[in-house]
């Protein structure tokens, strides 16, 4: 067992625990090191707001909590939480550090800073900082508490309870952050602010790459998809164009049609078998076999990016497919998150997933299953598909007949080769773009971090 002398003095506050002094690092740096409590001139968390307390947009303004902050670093408004303004209530200023006082003991620690001007107020999960700027400068700040973040010093020092971490702001002005001069700091901050720019450049250029390929799909097949129309409060229908038993108005709201004068024009059951019987024979019960479930398919791609098991046993109320078959979400959201991909490399070329995914098997004489798929991941589509919603609200699914009775343009094999190859080299470059993002991000926190500090 790892021995540790400390002398009273180096206690932290009123930790007494020898698992923090084992855990927390002493830091080795170039710089002085100071206590956050000396550089700072502010510490103060938020309040809690249950339902209850909570307001729509109109009435409120978003209350920062930590699923506002996301792994980076950087404010996020995808899922706000809106609390009514009063003159008690406290407000984000720019340049505000926000430090995630409690989360699972993984996250806490996790950092953002404001830079929006627009009314924030923050949660009883959140410590806002404020800094003498003559000292040190918020940017500098906001960065060292995520290096730290990152390299598990909060997971080290927080406090556990009842599956959550926390830091309070006592320990929390207590920690020692290294504080190199002015000049420095704004040295540090260039770096790390010039390296999240050429990610987000590469990462743009790869998404304009993604977004083309609907457009290219389209040009390809001779479809013209016509524009969105105004919304009108009246339209007309015939009766021949009933879907099944479907009298709700949003069904027909707008057309979706892949017709072109190009090629022939099938319906989808004519060369697809949907959710096809797969079994298991001459495997035994206890042999593996691939699971795919819904969070390990790659939306923005259409690949599974993980390799999950489960025994023949296991896989009984679980969706069944074979390799090359099409596994499609038919649930809200889902569905419209493009949660569709091929599976293959199978393990036995046997696999299992969520009930959520319909199967389509291409018949091979007619259809590629790639191209399939490239079309079954059209936005437009997708937005048609959303239309024919059953269920009811939060559960809400793709009815079987819209796959079934939608009819798609079918080119010549060569032809669906020639657009599947050029669409995969679309993703591949996408993919090495991204790929050099992160890496060229990491080279330069990893540089930053060796400037600072040595773990």
């Amino acid at each position: 067992m790892r021995e540790v002398n400390l002398q009273i003095s180096n206690l932290l506050g009123n930790r007494l625990d020898a698992i923090f002094y084992c855990s927390n690092p002493s830091l080795k740096t170039k710089y002085k090191t100071v206590k956050l409590k000396d550089v700072c001139i502010d510490f103060r968390s938020g309040f809690g707001a249950g339902k209850t307390d909570q307001v729509n947009a109109h009435d409120g303004i978003i209350q920062i909590r930590p699923t506002n902050i996301d792994n980076q670093g950087f404010l996020k408004f995808d899922k706000n939480i809106y609390v009514p303004h009063s003159e008690s209530t406290p407000l984000l200023e720019i340049d505000d550090v926000l430090f995630n006082n409690t989360n699972s003991q993984e996250l806490v620690g996790k950092t953002a800073i404001v830079k929006d001007n627009i009314p924030l107020t923050f949660s009883n999960h959140i410590t806002r900082i404020r800094v003498n700027t003559s000292i040190i400068l918020p940017d500098y700040l906001w960065i060292v508490l995520n290096i730290f973040q990152e390299n598990n010093i909060f997971y080290a020092i927080a406090t556990n309870w009842n599956n959550q971490s926390g830091v309070g702001i006592e320990l929390l002005k207590l920690l020692e952050i290294p504080l190199p001069e002015i000049k420095e700091q704004f040295n540090i901050i260039y770096l790390y602010e010039n390296a999240y720019k050429k990610k987000f450049e590469k990462e743009k250029e790869a998404n304009e790459l993604l977004n083309s390929i609907d457009n290219y799909l389209l040009n390809e097949l001779g479809v013209v998809l016509p524009q969105d129309e105004q919304d009108e409060r009246f339209f007309n229908i015939k009766i021949s164009q009933l879907i099944g038993h479907r009298f709700d108005v949003t069904s027909y709201r707008s057309t979706f049609s892949l017709n072109t004068s190009f090629y022939r024009v099938v319906k989808l059951s004519d060369v697809v078998t949907f959710n096809p019987t797969v079994k298991f024979d001459g495997l035994a019960p206890d042999e593996e076999i691939s699971f795919i479930p819904m969070d390990i398919v790659d939306e923005k791609k259409g690949t599974v990016f993980s390799h999950l098991t489960k025994t023949v046993l296991e896989t009984k109320g679980f969706t069944k497919f074979e390799n090359r078959d099409i596994i499609w979400a038919k649930i809200t959201p889902c569905m419209q998150n493009k949660k569709s991909a091929i599976v293959d490399n199978l393990m036995k070329g046997k696999g299992c997933g969520s009930t959520e995914f319909y199967i389509l098997r291409a018949n091979k004489d007619f259809l590629i299953s790639d191209f399939l798929l490239y079309i079954l991941r059209l936005e437009k589509l997708l937005s048609a598909a959303q239309l024919a919603f059953g269920g009811s609200a939060g559960q809400q699914r793709v009815p079987i007949t819209f796959l079934k009775d939608l009819e798609i343009p079918l080119p010549p094999l060569n032809k669906q080769i020639e657009v599947v190859r050029i669409i995969q080299q679309k993703i591949e470059v996408a993919t090495k773009l991204e790929l050099e993002s992160i890496t060229m991000l990491q080279h330069t926190k990893k540089n930053i971090v060796n400037m600072i500090i040595n773990l």
